[in-house]
């Protein structure tokens, strides 16, 4: 089976959003996460957003709050399994694909590209994506052809170092036929490193980290 993303939006104890002020500034607080932690996203207008970032900073002086750049988010939502629009996910591919049907509602009406989602519902994604860790620290960007038995089946969408598990981590595509096996190899830089394709989130595959 490919590997499928436990995507969690909130429990039911907890509010989705909050509206909060924040010093001088209106916030509007989502529970969500693109890290696989407990946490909020917080949407200010931009004229307010250094007022809070300075806030936030002073409030978390004490608890040991620091600065965290795109890698970092990029590396931490690989762990977890969260895909990112514009290269996991992309209009040449629908949910199906990438293993998102379930979050696609049944009770909508008409909607653009709903009778491709149900073309391709009913008669099989030809291409899945899958996860792989690879088994020697190499660096990956994405890009990086995916191999099974020297044969290419197709190419990575993303890739990052998971600091977590202590290994590189990599979507992408490959032909469903293809995709049950555990062990791959990606080219990186014209070397093939073995890949292992994971069934489940690399990190806290239950989500328990959000939930508490």
């Amino acid at each position: 089976m490919p590997f499928y993303r436990t995507f969690l939006l909130v429990q039911q104890q907890f509010e989705l959003r909050l509206r909060l002020t924040l010093g001088a500034a209106p916030v509007l607080a989502l529970r969500v996460s693109f890290t696989g932690e407990l946490g909020y996203e917080l949407h200010v207008p931009s004229e307010f957003a250094v007022h809070v970032y300075r806030l936030i900073m002073e409030a978390g002086r004490d608890l040991g709050i620091v600065n965290a750049g795109y890698r970092a988010l990029n590396s931490l939502r690989m762990e977890k399994g969260f895909v990112l629009w514009g290269s996991d996910i992309t209009p040449d591919y629908t949910p199906h694909h990438a293993g998102l049907s379930r979050l696609v509602s049944r009770k909508k009406g008409n909607f653009i590209g709903k009778e491709a989602i149900e073309w391709v519902g009913h008669s099989g994604a030809d291409r899945l994506l899958c996860v792989f860790m690879l088994n020697e620290k190499v660096p990956v960007f994405g890009g990086e052809a995916i191999l099974r038995g020297g044969k290419v089946l197709g190419v990575t969408t993303s890739g990052d170092f998971g600091h977590t598990i202590g290994k590189p981590i990599v979507y992408g595509y490959i032909p469903r036929d293809e995709a049950g096996f555990a062990d791959y190899e990606v080219e990186v830089y014209g070397q093939q490193v073995h890949a292992v394709r994971a069934d489940a989130p690399l990190y806290d595959p239950q989500s328990m980290r959000m939930r508490t």
